[in-house]
């Protein structure tokens, strides 16, 4: 039988929600998942699947069973001659990063947080940057889950493609994940380039920029007239003189410089900020400049991912690529009118379009423009405000961030949102798997 502990709180990741549920249950494979859904199902318990707790929106909790998948972890199979890896749903990315490497691997593409398990990073359409190359959910190729009925699904590319489509964005209502298969790459190396630029120009050429770099964002923060520009460039078609993982020494300093001025500065500078709002424009000026230019070269997981030591919610929302910059005009208009003191960079990426239904990238090309703030109480009148500019462009909610939208708003924004629904109804018609949130998200 699966570990259970009863009683206990369950925080997500930001720190803005937490829950008590009734019982909390960590089982480590298929046949443990499917004897907690049908004693759920006997008990009257609903139940919730529970990965990093990365998102900051309500997904999670709940009051009844909380299933942790911190144990169904490690590598299931691995195809080196196809490029194809199967790991439990409960792998984080860094470990799956770190099995890749092994097998001379790697995934095309990675947001930038690798402490995410894959089973909720997929979840929630989690994504990196760059219109060239897929985001998590588009290089996943298929997926087992326990479902409430008692059975265990499996679909692919060949088999149940239209599960497998809804399965790729699953909000965790569908089934329990318990293995992701994944189209996988040969290992490569991206050369990262880091500096600082106006934004203005930046911004009349963004669009010309996105479609000419491998990867590429921008952060920008308020109160300042610049932009921090990051642009990846992969390097796996030159000889392996020139794409050598870095030396020790330099990635050490670049360590050192992530936790220096990358990540204790951010953090004393937000506390700061959250004691003295006036001073915040003016500490995101030093902050701005602290972070210097730099170029270095690394194993591709490496370069993709940041650690995040300094924790924050955000709001995030996909747009139709060319809605993308007039949409972060107002944005700024907004913040310089009114004088919001946000403490942290306003972040654009870009993303293809995303074979998954409910995927905010689905069917077409998406600028992403994310909003963090730091600490456990963001300004929710900026958010309301910024939200309303993000919906008045085409925007679609991250569904792992903070928003404010419900299903009379969702269901027009995504052309297959019925197929979802539908495929929800048949492998949980009693709802066995929804909360309070996802019964508001899907109007169920």
């Amino acid at each position: 039988m699966p570990a259970r502990v009863r009683g206990g709180t369950w925080r997500s990741w930001g720190g803005n929600l937490s829950a008590e549920p009734a019982v909390t249950v960590r089982p480590a494979g298929s046949d443990q998942v499917l004897a907690v859904l049908a004693d759920a199902a006997r008990t009257g318990l609903r139940v919730r699947p529970a990965g990093s707790g990365h998102s900051c929106s309500p997904l999670v909790p709940t009051g009844d069973a909380l299933l942790d998948t911190s144990a169904l972890t490690g590598l299931v199979s691995v195809d080196e001659e196809h490029q194809r890896v199967t790991v439990f749903a409960g792998t984080t990315l860094q470990e799956l990063n770190l099995v890749l490497e092994e097998h001379g691997l790697a995934l095309a593409n990675l947001p930038d947080s690798s402490h995410m398990t894959v089973g909720g990073a997929i979840a929630t359409g989690t994504h990196g940057t760059g219109l060239g190359q897929p985001s998590l959910g588009g290089q996943v190729i298929g997926v087992s889950m326990v479902t409430p009925g008692g059975d265990v699904v499996s679909c692919s590319e060949s088999h149940r493609p239209d599960l497998l489509a809804a399965a790729r964005t699953h909000l965790g209502v569908l089934g329990v994940l318990v293995s992701v298969t994944l189209q996988c790459v040969n290992a490569f190396r991206l050369h990262c380039a880091e500096f600082r630029e106006p934004l203005d120009p930046l911004l009349d050429t963004l669009q010309e920029r996105m479609s000419a770099a491998d990867h590429v964002e921008f952060s920008w923060m308020p109160g300042t007239t610049t932009a921090h520009t990051r642009i990846l460039s992969r390097l796996h078609r030159l000889p392996d003189e020139y794409t050598r993982p870095a030396s020790p020494i330099s990635r050490a300093l670049r360590r050192a410089d992530d936790a220096v001025l990358r990540t204790s500065l951010t953090a004393g500078l937000g506390r700061v900020g959250n004691l003295l709002p006036r001073a915040v424009n003016g500490l995101n000026r030093i902050e701005s400049l602290a972070e210097s230019s730099r170029r270095y070269t690394d194993v591709s997981y490496r370069v993709f991912t940041v650690a995040r030591p300094v924790r924050y919610v955000s709001a995030e929302y996909g747009l139709p690529l060319e809605n993308t910059v007039p949409a972060f005009r107002e944005l700024r208009t907004l913040v310089e009118a009114h004088g919001y003191d946000l403490s942290f960079p306003l972040t654009v990426r870009c993303s293809p379009p995303d074979p998954a239904l409910l995927s905010p990238a689905a069917g077409r090309y998406t600028g992403w423009i994310n909003l963090r703030q730091y600490g456990k109480r963001p300004r929710q009148s900026f958010l309301t405000a910024a939200e309303q500019i993000l919906v008045d462009h085409g925007g679609r909610p991250h569904w792992g961030t903070l928003h404010t939208r419900t299903a009379a708003d969702l269901a027009p924004c995504y052309p297959r949102w019925e197929d979802f629904l539908a495929a929800r109804a048949e492998l949980d018609p009693e709802g066995l798997l929804l909360n309070e949130h996802t019964r508001t998200l899907l109007g169920v």
